[in-house]
């Protein structure tokens, strides 16, 4: 152990640690969780190019020594690599930034001077006056926040675009497949599974693109901002160089926080530095995605129920055991798991409303608890994503007799009767088909309402599932058209 001392007292340090006393207090102090920031390398990742650029800017206008900068920004490689699993032991929850922030400009501060010097310390680069220079957590971990959501929200889009062309592949499958249509889960009119396959596609892709638009909201950061957006600390020059080398250390443009036709200069950013609400909206488009596969996957344990005593008119892929009793049971767990997920994004949008709502006066932008919740909501809507459509849309088969008979046999084909005759006939032909058991069809036939051969096709289910078709049938059959 090594003994390291801040303005707070001495305290122990493991030998092997690149972490210091900073972030063994922090840790110590919020001692409520076993997860640490070691579990989000996405998060350190962008806190070591934050300080990369940081160094680079600082040392491009003279404020920081280049072979310091340079010793900084070669360990903040080292760390954006993957290197020093571990060292980033900070509790996620109650650190508000400064504790990560530290533990991170500890690490570096470290592994530099173990570049410059040969050993750990903070004789040749120090973690605040070096590694920190004109930055405050409260600047820094908002950036970070934005930098992780941006590349969050695009890891999003691709699984969620793959996910797309399974739907899409899944519709052209079962373009013709006719099923009972349901509403309010009473029988309703026909339609394909074509066009439910369809329909989920367009639900999924348009609160897709709805995401994406917003992820530029993230490429707009307060960094020089310092404490509370005044930029006290900041060398000059400093806000001149630091978003081009930032932008080019992540490799997206970003850019400082900027509001029009403001009357107070910079007032965007005492805006960004307070305010949380652009993570409750974002955190509104992931649950908005989160409960549309939450839906897809309530409709399809309805429709694969039983299957001799529920609906069955789909199959899902057998993806684990059934029920001991019963082993022919094909369980719909990813389906199910799919409403989970829907279910932990309400929690997690909550969450996110309250840290908008409830922090005060010149700090709001650092929360936590909040920032981490969207975190592990968006790393777990993404995987699902894949895993539904790996496991489960992809090997969907559709039980075509029962969903034709289905569909052949409901009362709600009698609109086509109501549609020539009026309400009352369309009626009495649906209770006709009840009470004898029989279709729509076989009703109208009965009674000899039309020619055969209008009763064949104005009952065909084929073509009462395409809204063209149905419009040409009534402009052609208009003849017996007996409505006053």
């Amino acid at each position: 152990m090594r003994i390291e001392k801040d303005s707070l007292g001495e305290l122990p340090v493991p030998d092997h640690a690149y972490y210091g006393i900073q972030t063994v207090r922090c840790s110590a102090n919020y001692d409520i969780t076993q997860h640490t920031y070691n579990e989000y390398p996405e998060v350190i990742r962008a806190m070591a190019e934050i300080k990369k650029a940081c160094a680079r800017t600082n040392a491009q206008i003279g404020a920081l020594d280049s072979q310091k900068a340079q010793a900084i920004e070669n360990a903040c490689d080292e760390i954006i690599a993957g290197g020093f699993p571990g060292q980033f032991p900070v509790r996620i929850y109650r650190s508000q930034g400064t504790g990560v922030n530290m533990n991170v400009n500890e690490v570096i501060a470290n592994r530099a001077n173990e570049i410059l010097t040969g050993h750990k310390g903070y004789d040749a680069v120090h973690p605040n006056t070096h590694v920190n220079m004109c930055q405050s957590s409260n600047d820094v971990f908002p950036t970070c926040e934005a930098i992780v959501f941006y590349r969050l929200i695009s890891c999003l889009n691709e699984s969620f675009r793959s996910f797309e062309k399974i739907l899409n592949e899944k519709a052209l499958e079962f373009k013709d497949a006719v099923r009972l249509g349901r509403t309010g889960l009473q029988d309703a009119v026909p339609n394909t599974w074509g066009q439910i396959f369809g329909g989920w596609y367009s639900m999924i892709r348009r609160n897709r693109l709805e995401l994406l638009e917003y992820r530029s909201v993230f490429q707009e950061v307060v960094l020089g901002g310092t404490a509370i957006g005044t930029g006290m600390g900041q060398q000059p020059g400093y806000a001149e160089h630091i978003y081009e080398n930032l932008s080019a250390v992540v490799g997206f443009p970003i850019r400082k926080m900027y509001c029009p036709d403001e009357v107070i200069p910079d007032s965007a950013v005492f805006d960004g530095m307070r305010n949380t609400d652009h993570q409750m909206k974002l955190s509104a488009h992931i649950k908005a995605l989160a409960t549309a596969l939450g839906r897809i996957g309530c409709d399809l344990m309805l429709m694969s129920s039983g299957p001799e005593a529920g609906l069955n008119e789909i199959t899902l892929p057998k993806t684990d055991i059934g029920t001991l009793g019963y082993p022919g049971e094909v369980t719909p767990s990813v389906a199910r798991l799919m409403m989970e997920i829907a279910h932990t994004s309400i929690g997690t949008e909550q969450m996110t409303t309250f840290a908008a709502d409830e922090e005060q006066l010149d700090h709001g932008s650092v929360n936590s608890g909040g920032f981490i919740a969207l975190v592990d909501m968006m790393e777990l809507l993404s995987d699902g994503c894949v895993l539904f459509g790996e496991k489960c849309i992809r090997g969907i088969r559709v039980n075509r007799e029962i969903c034709r008979k289905n569909a052949e046999l409901s009362g709600s084909l009698s609109t086509m009767v109501s549609a020539l005759f009026g309400y009352p006939t369309g009626v009495a032909i649906a209770k006709q088909a009840l009470k004898e058991g029989i279709s729509c069809k076989q009703a109208a036939e009965k009674d000899k309402l039309l020619p055969p051969d209008a009763i064949e096709e104005l009952f065909d289910i084929q073509k009462l599932t395409d809204r063209a078709s149905t419009v040409a049938m009534f402009e052609k059959y208009g003849k017996f058209r007996k409505i006053s």
